[in-house]
């Protein structure tokens, strides 16, 4: 799976889990995320395709976690 192929919510919750738990180069693409236009947004997820998708299944794994 590709982080491309998340909606842009999903992009957003592992985001979000980069700015929350992520070292300091991890939260700075967070932010930079945030604040990118949708054609920039989409070139930082090709980028650092690997750590949205990392941030996003840490994401999913606590979703999970949270629910049981």
């Amino acid at each position: 799976m590709a982080a491309i192929h998340l909606d842009y919510d999903m992009l957003h919750k592992a985001a979000q889990q980069m700015e929350r738990e992520g070292g300091s180069f991890a939260r700075h693409i967070a932010l930079a995320f945030f604040v990118a236009d949708a054609m920039n947004q989409e070139a930082l997820v090709k980028a650092f395709d690997e750590l949205f998708l990392q941030f996003y299944r840490k994401y999913r794994r606590e979703q999970r976690l949270t629910q049981e």
